[in-house]
């Protein structure tokens, strides 16, 4: 998937080939430092990046007067970040991956700067892998409609190892609150709740230990519809139950409510099982479980209809 006009992707390169050859010969470069004020805020979505896998990196874009950067397609580039001159990667594309529910619009398209209110989305690298943890640089060019060429750079940290469970772990036996759990307000089962019933009970029906026990694939989804930060959480949340529709009678669908009590700063101590590290918890995440109660798949932050329902299909041996 690329830019539309050949003029505007070669006009992008001319950006990257410029920073290339700032004086520093051999296809090193001096990547603009992100304090720098810049035309393009880069905003590294991913809660954590892990060093030898196979990355899927979520970039949200700014620009200077407040606009997402939305539709279309980018160009980013990768470096360690050494202090010093740095030798990037060759520029690839970044897809615009939507928020559930919001239009993709024309892939083949410039890319937008709209209001926020008006679309939410980030762009997605898929394949990327940082062979040694680290500090590293982004830099990310985008021909925005009626705006331009315009360009920033951020930093990033890749981990040595998964803070939360990772691809391939074993998942954690957890007795999840579920409609059946009567020592809990039905917020703290779905924030959405809070005032009525629950809008997914399908969502709560079994805890991941049972799942597990059963040996039933399982989706899981750790959100805060109402709470959440990014805003991802509601669209991320009825994607799920979206899905239970299609697949439920092959895997089992969890929604895991991050809160037990938001106004007293209480978690859910399933949510906090999976999430909490290091005085921190970061939402929402979704996990595919294998039937033999492995961790097969896993997305941060922002994921999509098409990705959830490859990982169902190749596990569940459909499509």
């Amino acid at each position: 998937m690329g830019v539309k006009s050949p003029r505007a992707m070669a006009a992008l390169a001319l950006v990257f080939l410029a920073s290339a050859c700032g004086g520093q010969g051999n296809g090193a470069t001096a990547s603009p430092s992100p304090e720098e004020r810049q035309p393009l805020q880069v905003v590294v979505a991913n809660y954590e990046i892990v060093a030898g896998e196979s990355s899927r990196l979520l970039v949200g874009l700014i620009t200077e007067d407040g606009r997402t950067v939305a539709y279309g397609s980018v160009q980013m580039r990768f470096a360690e970040d050494t202090g010093g001159p740095a030798r990037a990667t060759q520029a690839v594309v970044g897809t615009y991956l939507p928020v559930y529910g919001t239009k993709a619009g024309d892939p083949e398209a410039k890319p937008s700067a709209i209001r926020p209110a008006t679309a939410r989305g980030v762009y997605a690298v898929y394949g990327v892998r940082f062979t040694v943890p680290g500090p590293y640089l982004i830099e990310v060019a985008a021909d925005v409609e009626g705006v331009g060429i315009v360009q920033g750079a951020a930093r990033f940290e890749v981990i040595a190892e998964p803070a939360t469970p990772g691809v391939g772990e074993e998942a954690p036996r957890t007795e999840n609150l579920t409609l059946h759990s009567r020592d809990a307000p039905q917020s703290a089962i779905d924030s959405r709740a809070a005032e009525g019933d629950i809008p997914d009970p399908e969502l709560h029906q079994s805890t991941i230990a049972e799942a597990i026990r059963r040996g039933r694939p399982a989706l899981v989804v750790f959100s805060t519809p109402v709470f959440c930060v990014s805003r991802f959480c509601g669209p991320v949340t009825d994607l799920v139950q979206d899905l239970a529709r299609d697949y439920g009678d092959r895997a089992e669908f969890i929604h895991v409510e991050v809160w037990r009590d938001y106004q007293n700063n209480v978690v859910n101590k399933a949510a906090a099982d999976w999430l909490y590290r290091d005085g921190e918890l970061t939402e929402p995440w979704a996990f595919l479980i294998g039937p033999d109660g492995r961790i097969v798949a896993r997305w941060d932050n922002l994921f999509t209809e098409d990705e959830l329902r490859s990982a169902l299909d190749e596990l569940l041996g459909r499509g």
